[in-house]
Order: structure tokens, then sequence, then C-alpha cells
């Protein structure tokens, strides 16, 4: 049969040929392998002839050691291809001229036993440093095979800006410029890359422009997941599972390349390759959002019944956290009571949506915000002066608003911060008031508008609470956060369950540099690959959970691993590092199975509507 790129016939979808056998796809930065499950997965899809669009991996490249010999148990498929394409004699052979250990580590995919163990490593062993092109095997060929997609998710780095030409040599030193290189030796029709969702401001804007311009004069048509808010024509916004109806909110941006006048594929000019997003289409947003936290609840109410012991264990929330989860809550539970005896929805209604910063809620500790408070330090006797005007201008407001019935300045600060119970503060005092500032106050020199915002923002509601809630119960609660919650950023809380319960333990939470934040049981938030510190806290929704945590106050507990990769679209069974910490280094840095299996249906595939989840790709083989 001849190659499927060169027959005829009718225009199906993206394509203007008939597809005969499977496109050969590479996976670089291949990970724990999310494109090659994806593929696999649009593989499943049939059209009402029972016709596949079939991909077929070729080649696949992986840094870490562990995630090279998981990719083969995932893949168990493409043992045979390897074993075809890159056979132990050849493999041997190529070793034995290479003195360089790191390369020779990348290349070595067989035991001493000529068993396949592992798929290839570090992608930069695949250049010739010497040529600077693709290396070689015996027959001359590039190790590389041919294929018709490049699939990669690749790190952030910044190029070289001592020239400032925009192509190709100013991208050396970064993984993009491997992938460029094999790009620009095999010209694969089809290229297909993810990044983190700032990628497109990354170094301000400064790589995304040299990467498109690589792109360009390699003779590709590029569309990607532009932010909207970068005006630029047919800016789509970036793309998240949760815009599909999936209860993971990762946003990430995509790059989608097509070779022009390529016979077999209708131009990528004048349309979208990507889909279009369930949760934005206001008709379909309400039913997004419900199957969303319906899949959510049945992950999580599921899992943990086929956990091991340990697994169960380490997920526990540290009894730090669970203190600071408490604390948040006793200030919620106030609110709530106050709810109830007021027959309102008041306070569950109009949380604040801005960050809660916990040191601003007691004007006892205010100062000065109209310039950046580090420019007082050097006078402590006039800031000592301003902070008594502060506070009476404060206590001044919440007399008025209670027509007399509270008194601030019968409530000052008792315990460590007793010291603050004067009015006005001595030399001593200030000083030591100044070194209870929290960092965001005085470590930048300029002051910038939206911090000054959020400031006054937070000290309004602190007025309301203070004229509306017990001040006993207030104050204590005030005087706890600082001797019961001392890590500063758990001094914070961003609450992003707007109308929801005002019970922490009832949502997704997750502990973050700038706060507590708690989210609707409906997206997890993004898994991070850079610290396992910030991995996703959610609720125990089943009864017969147990608590494994030695503190009673304990309802929630972290992700579990297989909870994390259903989450990321893999199914629970998958296989992973072995380590906790670096299992979830892996999830964070994997691309979404079903986001991808969505983007190749919109750009491969005919009549895609994600909106309506009724995508089918219809293509015809011989």
């Amino acid at each position: 049969m001849s190659d499927w790129r060169q027959l005829e016939g009718p225009t199906l979808s993206a394509f203007t040929q008939v597809v005969t056998r499977p496109i050969r796809f590479v996976d670089l930065c291949a990970g724990l392998g999310g494109f090659h499950r994806a593929l696999s997965g649009v593989s499943d899809t049939h059209d009402s002839e029972g016709a596949q669009l079939q991909f077929h991996c070729v080649f696949a490249s992986e840094l870490d050691p562990e995630l090279r010999t998981l990719y083969l148990e995932n893949f168990p498929d493409i043992g045979e291809t390897y074993r075809t394409l890159f056979p132990a004699e050849d493999t041997r052979a190529l070793l034995a001229g290479i003195d360089d250990s790191a390369v020779a580590d990348a290349l070595d995919i067989y035991s001493d036993e000529g068993q396949l163990d592992a798929i290839h490593g570090d992608l930069s062993a695949f250049v010739d440093p010497e040529s600077g092109g693709l290396r070689r095997g015996a027959t001359g060929d590039p190790l590389i095979p041919e294929h018709e997609l490049l699939c990669a998710g690749f790190p952030c780095q910044p190029f070289s800006k001592s020239g400032g030409q925009l192509g190709f040599a100013d991208t050396r030193g970064t993984i993009f410029h491997l992938i460029a290189t094999v790009l620009e030796e095999r010209r694969p029709p089809l290229v297909l890359l993810e990044n983190v969702g700032n990628f497109e401001r990354h170094d301000d804007g400064n790589t995304w422009t040299r990467i498109q311009q690589v792109l360009n004069d390699f003779g590709y048509v590029v569309s990607a997941t532009l932010h909207r808010s970068s005006n630029r024509s047919g800016a789509s916004g970036l793309l998240s599972p949760h815009d599909l109806g999936l209860p993971h909110h990762r946003q990430r941006f995509f790059i989608v390349a097509q070779l022009k006048d390529t016979p077999w594929l209708s131009p990528l000019a004048g349309r979208s390759p990507f889909p279009a997003g369930l949760a934005r289409v206001g008709a379909h947003r309400e039913s997004a959002e419900k199957a969303a936290a319906k899949a959510l609840r049945e992950i999580v109410e599921d899992n943990w019944r086929g956990a091991r012991e340990s697994d169960i264990g380490d997920a526990q929330i540290s009894p730090d956290r669970v203190t600071a989860i408490e604390h948040w809550n006793a200030l919620l539970r106030l609110l709530r009571e106050c709810d109830a005896e007021e027959q309102s929805a008041s306070w569950r209604v109009s949380m604040p949506s801005f960050p809660i910063w916990g040191y601003e809620l007691d004007p006892w500790q205010w100062y000065p915000i109209d310039k950046n408070p580090a420019q007082w330090i050097s006078d402590p006797v006039r800031l000592a002066k301003e902070r008594a005007n502060i506070l009476d201008r404060a206590a001044e407001d919440i007399h008025t608003t209670t027509e007399g019935a509270v008194d601030l300045l019968s409530w000052p600060p008792t315990g460590v911060r007793g010291y603050l119970a004067n009015r006005v503060l001595s030399p001593g005092g200030t000083q030591e008031w100044i070194n209870t500032w929290p960092g965001y106050a005085s470590k930048r020199d300029r002051w910038p508008n939206w911090k000054i915002r959020f400031l006054e923002q937070n000290r309004q509601w602190a007025v309301r609470l203070w004229a509306n809630l017990s001040s006993e119960r207030l104050r204590s609660w005030l005087d706890l956060l600082v001797s019961t919650v001392p890590a500063s950023s758990h001094q914070k809380l961003e609450w992003n369950c707007k109308g929801e319960v005002l019970d922490l333990w009832q949502h997704v939470l997750q502990f973050r540099p700038s706060g507590l934040r708690a989210k609707r049981l409906r997206h997890v938030p993004a898994l991070v690959a850079m610290t396992s510190t910030q991995i996703p806290i959610v609720p125990r929704l089943d009864a017969d959970e147990p608590t494994h945590s030695g503190d009673p106050r304990t309802q929630a507990r972290h992700l579990l691993r297989t909870e994390a990769l259903q989450l990321q679209g893999f199914p629970a069974s998958w296989r992973h590092p072995s380590s906790r910490d670096v299992a979830f280094r892996a999830f964070g840095n994997a691309v979404h199975c079903e986001l991808v299996v969505a983007i190749i249906r919109s750009w491969l595939g005919e009549g895609a509507d994600v909106a309506n989840r009724t995508e089918q790709l219809e293509l015809e083989t011989t």
C-alpha cells in the first residue's frame, strides 16, 4: 500500500486525504504519558461506520529515571515498536562510541540481559554537539524516527537576549531548542505543545514571541490559547479541564502548529483548533458545574476504600494546619451564629471576595497605608501618633455604626500583643509593633495600588465585624490567631465559596503562600509540581471513612494519589512513582488527558460539539 499521505479521497474534517494507518507521534518530555494516554483515548473514538482515528507512538523521551520505567509499564505495547526501531544490538553499538555518561544513560534502554526496561532519557542526548543537528545511528538516519505528530509539555526557560534576532539560534540552551531541532530535521506536519498558563507572559512575552517566530520560520501556521486580556485577534483564552465540565481547575497554554501546504490537511488559518469551553457558555455553565461537582464527589467518596492504610495515613493534615483551619472556622462560626440570630443569610452571601488578611482585622494593629509603611520607620514618634489617630478613627466608625453600643478602645489586645493596649506607644513599643508587621506591609519599596485597595477592603470589613459580633469573642479570636496560628500564610484566608455554607471542612482547601484558600466542592485547584505542600484538601464525604488522625477536629484529608490521577484524566490504576512527594510532582507536571482528547477532536475531528459532550471524529479508511 502506498504512503497514506499520498492517497486522495473526500474531504474529512481537517483532513483532505483518507487516513489508512495510524498517525505516528513522538512524546517528548513525556512525564506520566498524558499525551500518549489521550491519543489512546482518541483511538477509541468510532464513527457510525466503525472507523477510527488512530495514533501510534514511535518514540518517547523523559528525563526522570523512574518515569522512564513507569512509561514502559503503563504502555507495554510500545515495547514491540521500540525493539523494532531501536534493536538491542544497534543500541549497544551506538553506546560503544559514546564517552559522555549522561548521554549514554539517556540512550541506554536495555538491561544487561538485553531486556527493554525504559524509554529514552534526556532529549539533549539526541542532539549531536558537533553538527548541532539530530544524532544519527548506524544507518545514517536520525535516531528520532519519522513521525506525523510531535507532542511535548516543555518547561519555561528564558532565552538569551544578546542577539535579539528572534531566531532558532537564540533558543539555544533551552528545551525548546531541542524540540525545534527535531522539527527542523523531521518536519512533522502536526505539532501540539503544552505549558503553564502564564507562558504567554513569561520573560515579558519574549519566550512566546521567539517560539512563534521559530515555528513560522520552519513553515508552520500557529494557533495558541492566548489570554483574552492580550487583546490579540482571535484570543480564545486559556484552556482548563473545568471548561469541559470536569472537576479540575487547571488553566494551561496550548500551542497547535500545522505545516503549511501539507496535502492531506486543510489549512489551519481562519479556524480555531481548540474546543469551545462548556463552562464558558452561559446556557451550559450550570449543568457543567453540576457535572463537575458530581464527578468530584464520586472520586472522593470511592477511592479511600481501595487505598492502602499507609496512603491514607500520608494524606492526613498536619496538626498545625488543622489548628489553622479550625481557627478560621471559629470566625465563620461566629458569622453563622449571627445569621441564625437575625434569620438571614447576610454574612454568608456577603463574604469578601478579596483575600482576608488576619492582621488587618484588628484596628489596634493598623499602620498608615497612604504610603509604604517602611517610609515611616525612621520617625517612630510621628508613627506612634499616626497609629493612635488611625485607632481613634476606627473606634469612632464602630461607635457610630453601633449607635454607641461598642467601644473599641475598651477591647485592646492581650497576650503576646498586650503591649499594643497603649493607645500611644512608647519608642520601644513602636519598634516592637513594627517588628510584627506582616511581610506584605513593608517588603516592597513601591506601594502598589492593588495592595492599598485590599487593605482598605479588609479594614472596612473589620469595622463591620466589630460592629456586629461579640467584642469579647472577636478579641479572643484575634489574640489566638497570633498565638496559636504562628505561620503568617496561615493567618490569611481566601474565600472562593461566596454564597456557600460558612464551614471550611465542607469545601476544597489548599494551603498556599498567599493564604488558606477555600473553593467550592466542585473543582480541585491545579496540582503544583514545584512543591507537595500545596496538595489540595478534600472533605471526608463517606461517613465510614476513618479519620486516621489523632486530632478529632479533622474532617478532611489531602488528596490520595489515585484521586489526583483521576483529576488529571488518568485511571486510578495508573502506575506512578512510589514516593508520594515525587508522585505529586509528576501529577503537577502532567498534561490533562481529557483536555488533550478534546483538542485533538476539535482540531482533527469533524462535528466537534464540546458544549454538548457529543464530539465524534469521522474518518474513513479504504
